[in-house]
């Protein structure tokens, strides 16, 4: 019987976009050990003649992941640019198992490298989306780099 239970190792993160040659690209972020997905919203408090109580507000959603910086992690240079060039960026949250992506289109906030030990340096990214998550199902994975490997 197979367990219903999503496994974290299971969830990746992965940004595509249009590179210089103009050809679309999908690059998994390599090496993530950690990753997240947040979901708020402001009360708003009411107080009138006629009623008294708390209503829903603005709602933030937000990702973040962290992980082992990789030399030629195509996906975190292109993340770093970003940042740099205050553009936003395209980041699918994909469920390795179902093939199943949640989609969006983020303002990158942080991206932060520690480099604090001799064994390796690491990584953390924090992003705020910008509209709504849509939801599309993958018929490849991405792979770190500049390749995608077909799913079996």
């Amino acid at each position: 019987m197979a367990s219903n239970v999503i496994k974290g190792s299971n969830v990746v993160f992965a940004v595509r976009f249009t590179d210089e040659l103009s050809a679309e690209q999908t690059l998994r972020v390599l090496n993530q050990t950690a990753g997240s997905r947040s979901k708020e919203r402001d009360e708003i408090e009411l107080n009138t003649k006629d009623i008294e109580g708390s209503d829903y507000g603005k709602k933030t959603e937000s990702i973040s992941f962290e992980g082992l910086i990789t030399k030629g992690d195509g996906a975190l240079e292109y993340l770093e640019s970003c940042i740099d060039d205050a553009k936003y960026a395209e980041i699918l949250e994909v469920n390795l198992e179902t093939k199943l992506a949640k989609v969006g289109l983020y303002m990158v906030a942080s991206l932060e490298y520690d480099y604090s030990d001799d064994e390796s340096a690491t990584y953390s990214f924090e992003a705020t989306l910008s509209g709504d998550v849509t939801e599309e199902t993958l018929t490849t994975v991405p792979v770190g780099d500049t390749l995608s490997a077909p799913i079996a």
